[in-house]
């Protein structure tokens, strides 16, 4: 790749997601990783405060303390988790809301990077953004960080879960719990 290519790219990448953070924190009404939290939630229903807490790189009382936040405000609420010792995220149904509201607006913030292609030209970004996805992530918590955004549904396969598997050699998908 040439510097060129890297710079527009990382430009790209960066113009992206300062976009959907912002739609994010406008939608979760608060700064920093609560519309992250919610959509990593909704991502994967029943996800632990630690995976969580390493997807969006906070400290454990950092991730206790917005899920408290949010379960406050009705977003999120904590069930028993599988291991009685941990707890399990859910978004309630003013959360979901929430979710449905950033991905709406995330769809359409994408949307105009994509119009300025061709039909064509996004049939050829396709595998090509699947394969560098694929390429990415070290582990189920960076998984989710890079999908924390992600409509769930959208991608079958996932790439970022079949790049965990690929480099876990195994014929299963992450895990989230």
């Amino acid at each position: 790749m040439t510097a060129h290519a890297a710079n527009l790219l990382g430009a790209l990448a960066l113009g992206l997601s300062d976009a959907i953070h912002a739609i994010a924190r406008k939608e979760a009404r608060e700064g920093g990783p609560a519309g992250a939290a919610l959509c990593a939630v909704a991502h994967a229903p029943g996800l632990s405060i630690e995976i969580l807490r390493r997807a969006l790189g906070l400290s454990h009382p950092g991730a206790v303390r917005l899920i408290d936040r949010l379960a406050a405000d009705a977003m999120i609420e904590r069930r028993p988790a599988r291991d009685r010792r941990a707890v399990a995220l859910y978004l309630t149904a003013r959360g979901a809301r929430r979710v449905r509201k950033i991905m709406r607006d995330r769809r359409r913030a994408l949307a105009t990077a994509l119009a300025a292609l061709s039909p064509r030209e996004r049939r050829t970004l396709t595998p090509l953004l699947e394969k560098m996805l694929r390429a990415l992530p070290q582990s189920d918590a960076h998984a989710l960080a890079i999908c924390r955004f992600c409509e769930g549904d959208a991608c079958d396969p996932c790439p970022v879960g079949v790049g965990i598997e690929e480099k876990a050699g195994q014929g299963r998908g992450y895990t989230l719990r």
